[in-house]
């Protein structure tokens, strides 16, 4: 049995690396690199697609699919399950809660469509008196993904998204976008913010519900890229990202 993660480009590989420092084993990575961003889609558009991708997975011996993305999980998880009830899902969700925690207000950055979902409104029920921004970040995991590992572009946009905010009353910021985590040391670092990420949570949530065959003393990264002409590209920069021999999917 092995397990799968999908992410629209390279995000989600943030999260492999993160399970990578806990867990061994033979994963598989799909960076639909076609459909990318997942947050530019509608989401019946997305709904269809992701259910394509997860039944190609499965055919490869996947039993446990982690949709390393906030807004895959936020459009699909709940269809996922019902219609694949012999996998197990692991979703990733902005980390709205634990960043409650730290004094003054929150500020959260995730795609339009993500921030749409009643999934996420959920999340800002815990919110009480403080005020949380969820300002429009389109582009940036656009940019991201385009300039990996040269982020300055999408730092720019970052600052242009931020700067207008009362920074000095915002005491933390979530990333709820996994291509974001490529942006967390800049704005540890610029804004001095405390950053909060899912992605802790998705590694102790598939250390519980994954079966221990899922894991081994492997240490290996297959990975496809759904453009054809980026496979190369995905190569290097799963390498570079989660310091790990990787294969072609």
């Amino acid at each position: 049995m092995k397990i799968a993660f999908i992410d629209s480009g390279i995000g989600g590989l943030s999260v492999v690396a993160k399970v990578f420092k806990k867990k061994s084993g033979e994963f598989l990575y799909y960076a639909d690199t076609d459909y990318m961003p997942y947050g530019a889609l509608t989401e019946s558009v997305l709904k269809n697609h992701i259910s394509k991708v997860v039944e190609k997975l499965a055919c490869l011996g996947a039993k446990v699919i982690v949709l390393a993305c906030n807004t895959a999980t936020a459009v699909c998880i709940d269809g996922l399950r019902e219609k694949f009830p012999n996998l197990i899902f692991v979703g990733t969700e902005p980390a709205v809660k634990p960043a409650l925690c730290f004094d003054k207000d929150i500020l959260v950055l995730a795609t339009p469509l993500t921030l749409a979902q009643t999934r996420f409104r959920r999340l800002l029920m815990a919110s009480g008196e403080k005020r949380v921004y969820t300002p429009d970040c389109t582009g940036l995991a656009y940019l991201t993904e385009r300039d990996y590992p040269d982020i300055s572009e999408a730092c720019k946009l970052l600052d242009k998204i931020i700067v207008p905010l009362p920074v000095e009353g915002i005491g933390a910021v979530v990333t709820g976008c996994t291509h974001y985590a490529f942006l967390e040391e800049y704005l540890s670092k610029r804004y001095k913010f405390k950053v909060v990420s899912g992605i802790g949570g998705v590694v102790r949530q598939l250390s519980r519900v994954a079966p221990s065959d899922c894991f081994s003393s492997d240490t290996l990264l297959y990975v496809k890229s759904g453009d054809e002409k980026g496979q190369k590209k995905l190569e290097e920069r799963a390498r570079m990202i989660c310091k790990v021999e990787v294969a072609p999917l």
